[in-house]
């Protein structure tokens, strides 16, 4: 398979870093963690068109566990959305989500991780990074939005840790602007 690299690579091939600087306050360290045991451990497979963000919405309720990680290890999609960051001409918020990017054609996985958390009301929210590859062998990845996302041909398989005693809930941050996913200790909630 020919694999072809979109434009923001340096001269030896490499995908160029951008640097970010937002409009907030900085606060660092950036890095936020807690320590948790995982609850569950559950391998998830989906069949051929499937939806894959209604999917992990109805095993997830299953379980309801605050929050937890997933890594997405093979499959295909036959259509998704994803979104990539964008310079915004705005001095609150100089980045933000641009347009979604539509494969509507075979795609294949390379890798994923998703965050499991929760809203202010507790519902689940996912949150996905992903890259893959299109029919072509062109490469894309970005912020995989999973309620657009129908599985291929091929199974999609999932890996994920549940946590009993943190939780992942949406916070605003003061330096990107965004609502970001924040560890939470369960003794905090």
């Amino acid at each position: 398979m020919k694999i072809t690299r979109e434009s923001g690579h340096d001269q030896h091939g490499f995908i160029a870093v951008r640097k970010y600087l937002h409009a907030g306050q900085q606060s660092y360290p950036r890095m936020l963690n807690s320590q948790a045991k995982p609850a569950e451990e559950l391998r998830i497979v989906l069949s051929s068109g499937t939806n894959v963000g209604h999917a992990l919405h109805d095993v997830l309720t299953q379980y309801n566990q605050p929050g937890g990680v997933g890594l997405i290890c093979s499959g295909t999609a036959r259509y998704l959305q994803y979104l990539r960051i964008e310079t915004k001409k705005s001095d609150e918020r100089p980045f933000d989500y641009g347009t979604p990017q539509v494969l509507d054609n075979a795609s294949t996985f390379i890798t994923g991780t998703i965050t499991i958390g929760r809203n202010q009301q507790g519902d689940i929210l996912l949150h996905c990074h992903a890259g893959f590859i299109d029919q072509y062998g062109t490469a894309h990845g970005g912020h995989l939005l999973l309620d657009t996302v129908v599985v291929g041909d091929d199974p999609l398989i999932l890996y994920f840790s549940l946590f009993s005693e943190c939780a992942y809930i949406v916070n605003s941050d003061e330096e990107t602007r965004f609502s970001l996913l924040h560890p939470t200790p369960m003794e905090s909630l």
